[in-house]
Formats: structure tokens, C-alpha cells, sequence
């Protein structure tokens, strides 16, 4: 299991470019970054427990960071996106997403109801379980192709990406709930892995 401090560094380092993508997806098994992704999926969905849509509409001019609203629509539209990158490349003939970002910021939406963000964090995340159970099992992890936006990628990179996005932005939705009107100063944190389960990117 790679440690969330340790996440952290390795996805600063790729954005700063102290390191590519695709050397830090090397640094880690695979499986690594399969769970903390979903480590901080899961934090994302606790995230939204018991907000109203005041709330998770909630944004400030003396504050850049999206409200709610905006974080998880993003979240999942990218998400949407790198769901086709890896089903591009890997040996599926399962289809591509229509709706899916293809460049950075895309996606966001102002005014959603609460109820509403759930329910589509819930499929968003269920879609993409099926899809890396689908082709997590036979990748080639020798198969590169060019991303305009990070270089030379693999299917273990793509995942890496995945999880990076759901870290910077898992953040951010922490500090929106904590903004928000009625806030219940209830913490956030990422979770411990089951034990079963040890390992990683």
C-alpha cells in the first residue's frame, strides 16, 4: 500500500515536472494506485454526507476554489475522460463515453441539487469500478501511447492520472465543506485500506 504522504509527493513531483508520468507510475505496483483511488473516491462521497444544496452551492468571491457543485461534476466529466483513454488502450470493445472532457476545467456545474451529486458520484464510481475490473486483468503495461497533456503514457500511468485528479480535487471539496454554511466540522479523512487488500500504482 503507498502511504498518502508518499502519494502526495509522488504526484507533486509529475506535476512539477521533477519526474514524468510515466517514471512515477513505475515507482509503485499498479494495484496501489487502483486503491488509493478508490480510498479517495470514497473520501469524496463521504465528503457530500448530509450537505443541502445551499451548501453544496456554496462558493465565495474572496475564495478561487469551486463549490461542490462544480468539484463533483468536474470530477466525474473528467473521469469520463480517462475512462476512454484507457479503453483506448486496452483490448475492450467495450464502448467510449460521450460525454467526456478531452482538455483541463471542463465539466463544471453550478447549482446542482445535493441529492442529485450523489447519485451520480455513486454511478460514476461504480462505471469506472466495471471498467478497470474489465481491463485491469490482461493491460500491457509495454503499450505507450502520446498524451498532449502528460507525455508518454501506459495503462498504469492512466491510472496514476486518475487517482492524482481525485486527490487534488478531494482536497479541495474538504476545504469547500468546511466553507459552507452550516458546516458540521465533521473530518474528512482518507481512509485506511481493508487489510486484505496491500497494494498499489
Amino acid at each position: 500500500m503507498i502511504e498518502t504522504a508518499a502519494l502526495n509527493l509522488l504526484i507533486t513531483n509529475a506535476f512539477t515536472g521533477k519526474t514524468t508520468w510515466l517514471q512515477a507510475s513505475k515507482l509503485y505496483p499498479i494495484a496501489d494506485f487502483v486503491d488509493a483511488f478508490y480510498r479517495t473516491r470514497a473520501a469524496m462521497q463521504r465528503n457530500l454526507d448530509d450537505l443541502n444544496d445551499t451548501q453544496v452551492a456554496y462558493a465565495t468571491s474572496s475564495n478561487p476554489i469551486w463549490s461542490l457543485s462544480e468539484t463533483i461534476t468536474h470530477v466525474i466529466y473528467s473521469q469520463n475522460g480517462y475512462h476512454n483513454m484507457l479503453l483506448d488502450i486496452s483490448a475492450t470493445a467495450t464502448p467510449h463515453l460521450l460525454e467526456a472532457a478531452r482538455g483541463f476545467g471542463e465539466g463544471a456545474k453550478i447549482n446542482q441539487p445535493a441529492e442529485d451529486l450523489r447519485l451520480i458520484l455513486r454511478e460514476a464510481t461504480e462505471r469506472i469500478r466495471q471498467m478497470i475490473d474489465e481491463t485491469l486483468p490482461t493491460h500491457d503495461p509495454t503499450l505507450l501511447t502520446a498524451n498532449p497533456l502528460f507525455g508518454q503514457v501506459n495503462y498504469p500511468t492512466l491510472i496514476l492520472l486518475v487517482c492524482a485528479h481525485e486527490v487534488d480535487h478531494v482536497r479541495q471539496a474538504i476545504l469547500m465543506r468546511r466553507l459552507s454554511h452550516n458546516y458540521t466540522n465533521r473530518d474528512v479523512q482518507l481512509p485506511s485500506p481493508p487489510s486484505s487488500v496491500q497494494p498499489k500504482p
